[in-house]
């Protein structure tokens, strides 16, 4: 695997685009397979990001747009050559079966591509997110939809001469047909999934003592997470005495998000945390008496949350029903609800409150969505492809 340099502590997204410590290129032997890593020299723009008056604000902006414009056209655009760079220099000595680029950073997608052809090995795009076909460009407005156009082009382009696409969701697949002109069932969806021995351990962790809600990772701007505090405060109008404790783990890593929930918050005890490593999280889920899980029916997408939520075995519930996969996903667990309205949170909330019965674990038997299981789907279709 080739990526670049994390050396430094990331406590927020502006960190990502501090330089890397290390200014040379690294290897890592384990049991796992080798990783190249490459450093990272931030652009103009990337060193603009934490300055907040409004001439950087305008500079960056437009230098963001020129970025996106140019990355995979001029090379003093693209500030993730390094790790191009490094992955020409190791095939240069040592031959491979296949390349696989996963995105985003979709340029990753093109260094793909370009090696591919200079060594004559198939190339496979796996993706993780949308790239010109993202969430994100559709309410885009007039300087997105023309980055939109410039990414379309690039990305029809760019992902005509790979071996097979993946996607990661079922709505990915679908828009990412269209553009391509391949049919959906010839883009194949591989789930984020779970490590499976994880979990190991993990059943005898008690419960809180204070009936607690737990969030984890991302949350973004179109999910429903007012249409939950608007459940979750009426349950606390209709029932004074009950106390019951939010938690967002990782939160901090997004404060617009944060100020958002602030303003829908009402009387509900809400936490926030730093990002945490993924085994404490584990602990934090198993021991919630609710994973909550924030969708929208306008946007279908597959979290990789969801799955941890699954391998605990602990309740799910969702606001609001996303009437795709996740409802798909969740309508075949028994201890998973799904609501859109204030009054289904409130009664969904008084039911597993007051009833422990409601509360309980139940014991997931589908390996189904495991890494093991994923990963194995993925070698198959890769191998298939290219032999």
């Amino acid at each position: 695997m080739v990526t670049r340099h994390w050396d430094r502590k990331i406590k927020g997204p502006d960190d990502c685009n501090l330089p890397s410590i290390k200014t040379n290129v690294t290897e890592e032997t384990s049991d796992y397979g080798k990783v190249i890593r490459a450093p990272f020299y931030p652009s103009l723009r990337d060193k603009l990001i934490v300055r907040n008056d409004i001439p950087s604000v305008l500079l960056r902006k437009t230098l963001s747009v020129w970025q996106l414009l140019t990355e995979h056209y001029i090379r003093s655009s693209d500030n993730k050559r390094p790790i191009l760079e490094a992955a020409c220099e190791y095939l240069k000595q040592n031959k491979v079966d296949v390349i696989i680029a996963c995105g985003e950073p979709f340029v990753l997608f093109r260094y793909a591509a370009e090696l591919s052809r200079e060594f004559e090995t198939p190339w496979v795009g796996d993706y993780r997110d949308g790239w010109s076909t993202n969430y994100r460009w559709d309410d885009a407005r007039f300087y997105g939809l023309i980055q939109k156009s410039v990414q379309q082009k690039v990305e029809k382009r760019i992902v005509s001469s790979a071996k097979i696409l993946t996607t990661a969701a079922p709505s990915f697949s679908k828009r990412l047909a269209k553009l391509t002109g391949r049919k959906p069932e010839d883009i194949p969806v591989i789930y984020n999934g779970y490590f499976e021995e994880k979990f190991n351990g993990l059943d005898n962790i008690p419960l809180k003592k204070k009936f607690s809600i737990t969030h984890a990772g991302t949350l973004y701007y179109f999910q429903r997470v007012e249409t939950f505090f608007n459940g979750l405060n009426l349950f606390l109008e209709q029932n004074p005495t009950a106390e019951v404790e939010v938690t967002f783990y990782g939160l901090n890593f997004y404060p617009t998000q944060i100020d958002r929930i602030k303003a829908a918050v009402g009387n509900a005890d809400v936490t926030f945390t730093d990002k945490m490593p993924h085994d404490e999280i584990l602990k934090e889920l198993v021991s919630s008496h609710v994973q909550l899980l924030l969708a929208t029916p306008e946007k279908h997408q597959i979290y990789a949350k969801v799955f941890d939520y699954i391998a605990t075995g602990r309740p799910i519930l969702m606001v609001e029903n996303d009437k795709g996969p996740l409802e798909e996903i969740l309508s075949e667990r028994e201890n998973s609800a799904i609501h859109s309205t204030a009054e289904g949170v409130a009664n969904y909330l008084k039911e597993s409150y007051f009833n422990p019965s409601n509360q309980q674990s139940v014991v997931n038997t589908d390996d189904t969505f495991t890494r093991r299981n994923q990963t194995r789907r993925f070698a198959e279709l890769i191998l298939k492809a290219i032999d």
